[in-house]
C-alpha cells in the first residue's frame, strides 16, 4: 500500500544507513527485504538476555510519528517506560487474560500498536486485526472471532451507527469498547442499538505527558 513512498525515500534512507522491510514473504523492491520469512524462521525461545542487557525504562523503544496538528508530521520518542504505561490501559480498564481483542486501527499511530497490541501483551489476551476498517463486516468479524472488547476511534462508531439496522445487531460478545474521539450523541445512539457496551473513552497525545480516562463508567 505505501510501496510507492516507501521507494521515494528510500535512496535517503539507505544512506543513512536506515534498514527497511516490507511485512510480507516476498518484496517487490530492491533494497527493502521481506520480513516474513525471518520471523516463521525465528526460534521460540526468550531472546538470550545481553540482547537487552543495557535496556532501561528511558530507553528508546521506538518512535511513532504524529498526524502533524502543528505542521508536519514528526517523530515522536516512545521509551520503554511510556510504552508499558499505555499498554497498561486495557488493564485498568479490565481487560482480561481471556478477551479476544478486534483491532482495526493502523499500527503505526499509538492506540492500534500500544493501547491494543500492546495491551493485549500486557495481560496475554488474544489480538485479532484487521487491515481496513470495514463497517459492513465489523459485527460479523466480531461473531466470527468471539470477539469481546473491539477499539475506536474518531468517527469509526458514527460509521457502524450508520450503516443498515439488522435483526442481529445485539447478537455479539462484546463486553467493552476502548478507544477515544466518540460524540456524545453517537455514544448514546451505539447503546441503543447494539446493546449494553461498556464504553472507556480515554484522550491521550503520542507527544504528550498525561491522558484521561473515565475508568469509573
Amino acid at each position: 500500500e505505501l510501496r510507492e513512498a516507501v521507494e521515494e525515500v528510500l535512496p535517503d534512507l539507505e544512506h543513512d544507513g536506515v534498514h527497511v522491510f516490507y511485512l510480507s514473504s516476498v518484496s517487490p523492491t530492491p533494497g527493502v527485504k521481506a520480513l516474513l520469512p525471518a520471523i516463521e524462521a525465528a526460534s521460540d525461545e526468550p531472546l538470550p538476555a545481553q540482547h537487552r542487557a543495557g535496556v532501561t525504562a528511558n530507553s528508546k523503544a521506538m518512535y511513532i510519528y504524529t498526524s502533524g496538528t502543528t505542521g508536519l508530521p514528526k517523530a515522536a520518542v516512545i521509551t520503554e517506560l511510556k510504552m508499558m504505561m499505555v499498554a497498561s490501559l486495557g488493564r485498568i480498564c479490565g481487560l482480561r487474560p481471556n478477551d479476544v481483542v478486534y483491532t482495526t486501527l493502523p499500527l503505526y499511530h499509538s492506540a492500534g500498536l500500544l493501547v491494543g497490541v500492546g495491551g493485549c501483551l500486557e495481560v496475554g489476551a488474544t489480538c485479532v486485526l484487521r487491515a481496513k476498517f470495514s463497517a459492513s463486516q465489523f459485527w460479523a468479524d466480531c461473531r466470527r472471532y468471539n470477539i469481546s472488547v473491539i477499539q475506536y476511534v474518531g468517527e469509526l462508531m458514527r460509521y457502524l451507527c450508520n450503516t443498515p439496522k439488522r435483526a442481529d445487531d445485539q447478537e455479539h460478545g462484546v463486553r467493552m469498547a476502548l478507544g477515544n474521539g466518540m460524540r456524545a450523541e453517537v455514544w448514546k445512539e451505539f447503546l441503543r442499538r447494539f446493546g449494553p457496551v461498556a464504553v472507556w473513552e480515554f484522550y491521550g497525545a503520542t507527544e504528550g505527558n498525561a491522558g484521561f480516562i473515565n475508568y469509573t463508567g
